[in-house]
């Protein structure tokens, strides 16, 4: 009889206190879910990772434009001196003109597969109509009806890289007058 008794006393004490299940429904409320942390710490990881990667190719781009902006001087020098060098007329006499010209010939063929190997190619402008989305206007000269809106000049050379503008051309443009 007493195990009886303390079985109902029990009872008795769960009902004042509530009951058991009760107990496991509040400690459950009470306790953290996991698993939803963990979804969420999982995707809020992918997300850094794949902004991470993108960063990394955005930062790794900007410093290869950053260090073809400073080769583009030498290479538009380079050109402009080869092209002159060109026109002039060597004496079969003066070898070291010739070896020169060949050098110079070697020093921008490296150059120029260097440069189409990262994307980088100049833009050709010369007797083309102006295109204000990569030129640059220093001057308007008059100039006939057909070469009105023409790139008659180029003052500095412009380039492009991977089809977006690196350098703008500045160039000078024909313009032509109404005659009254």
């Amino acid at each position: 009889m007493s195990k009886h008794k303390q079985k109902t006393e029990t009872a008795e004490q769960e009902e004042v206190q509530g009951g058991p299940c009760e107990e496991t429904e509040e400690t459950a409320t009470e306790q953290p879910n996991y698993y939803d942390q963990y979804v969420r710490l999982s995707a809020d990881f992918e997300n850094f990772r794949r902004r991470t990667i993108r960063e990394k190719a955005a930062l790794f781009t900007d410093g290869k434009k950053e260090f073809a902006l400073k080769m583009l001087p030498m290479y538009e020098v380079l050109l402009r001196q080869q092209a002159r060098i060109q026109s002039v007329k060597a004496d079969n006499k003066n070898k070291e003109c010739t070896e020169l010209k060949e050098g110079m010939r070697m020093i921008l063929t490296e150059l120029d597969k260097a440069f189409k190997s990262e994307g980088i190619t100049k833009m050709d402008v010369l007797k083309k109509p102006y295109d204000p989305a990569c030129q640059e206007v220093v001057a308007m000269i008059p100039a006939s009806k057909d070469d009105d809106g023409l790139v008659l000049d180029e003052i500095q050379m412009g380039f492009m890289m991977n089809g977006q503008v690196l350098r703008p051309a500045r160039v000078v443009v024909g313009q032509h007058a109404e005659e009254a």
